[in-house]
């Protein structure tokens, strides 16, 4: 099969979480539209697979991929390293790559999971990578939301890891009755979901901040509402997960449905130089009011900033201003 839409040739896409769900599909369908693609994932095997069927499916062999564990900082810096050593240019990058966990769980880096996959990872990523796609512009960034932030009133930092949240499954937050209790009694109020909406209104506010940052660079940030897809997102949950994916069986849409709007972003001159927005169904919508909290916004920086170590690094280089060395800037 030969390319018939060249309308992303001579684009480099970067996608993360892109072995499965609405990651798989966003990367196959930036290939067929002649882009440069490269695959994020966890799994050597799955990355293999993934790109071996994307460029028999689209006849573009510039797909390749790159291992990255992104609840790891290391990771996420060894990934953008890599990156850089192969391209000396970035025109799309989608954060894709999420997860939910129905147990408190922490990364090596003693983060919790959920927060440190799903905010830290797009924060850290796309900071690495922003001289990058800056002198790429015009350029865009696209970040996976959700509607899940609404079920949260504003960003915990008293506890952004949660940690009060899941004692509510018993003192290791793993108690196997309080999970069946929430699962089929209250599942919309598991600790689990609701840090997952925590995850995903950083997303939000980390989308509007970095985009007012960036104002006048020619590059734009967007945040997705893919909607309710269904997908393996909640594997490895136990009960949680399976009833999840359950529900998901009899509502959800699929993932081909749910890449549309990513796509749309990524690729669709409607949008050209349309930044700072929310988007759902390829339009733009509301988010909820906390979402919109400027002040939550900068705060939320600061903190991810020293969570992952760029504050250090910035005020590092601060001698350093006039060789130009303003890192992740």
């Amino acid at each position: 099969m030969a390319i018939s839409d060249t309308t992303m040739a001579g684009k480099i896409c970067l996608v993360t979480g892109a072995t499965a769900g609405i990651g798989e599909v966003t990367a196959r369908e930036l290939a067929r539209r002649g882009a440069t693609v490269v695959v994020v994932g966890r799994s050597q095997e799955r990355c293999e697979a993934t790109v071996e069927a994307i460029r028999r499916d689209t006849g573009n062999d510039a797909v390749e991929f790159l291992r990255a564990d992104l609840s790891s900082q290391e990771e996420v810096r060894r990934l953008a390293k890599e990156f850089l050593d192969r391209h000396d240019r970035l025109d799309v990058l989608i954060n894709n790559a999420g997860a939910l966990f129905a147990t408190r769980r922490e990364s090596v880096d003693g983060i919790e999971m959920t927060f440190a996959l799903n905010h830290l990872a797009y924060f850290l990523l796309t900071n690495l990578l922003l001289d990058t796609i800056k002198a790429s512009a015009p350029a865009r960034i696209v970040n996976i939301a959700s509607d899940a932030h609404e079920m949260v009133k504003d960003f915990d930092f008293d506890d952004p890891q949660g940690r009060s949240r899941y004692r509510r499954l018993g003192a290791d937050g793993q108690s196997k009755l309080a999970i069946a209790r929430y699962t089929f009694l209250a599942p919309f109020a598991h600790p689990a979901l609701v840090q997952y909406a925590q995850s995903k209104l950083a997303n939000l506010l980390f989308t509007y901040e970095l985009a007012g940052r960036l104002e006048g660079t020619g590059v734009t940030v967007n945040a997705v509402h893919p909607g309710f897809v269904a997908t393996n997102f909640t594997a490895g949950n136990g009960l949680f997960g399976w009833f999840m994916r359950r529900w998901a069986s009899l509502l959800a849409m699929s993932p081909e449905n749910g890449a549309k709007t990513s796509i749309y972003l990524a690729t669709s001159p409607e949008v050209d130089g349309v930044t700072g927005q929310y988007f759902a169904k390829q339009k733009p919508i509301a988010s909820s009011p906390a979402s919109r909290d400027e002040s939550a916004a900068r705060r939320l920086w600061q903190l991810s900033e020293e969570l992952t170590g760029l504050s250090a690094s910035r005020k590092d280089d601060a001698g350093d201003e006039h060789r130009g060395t303003r890192p992740g800037r």
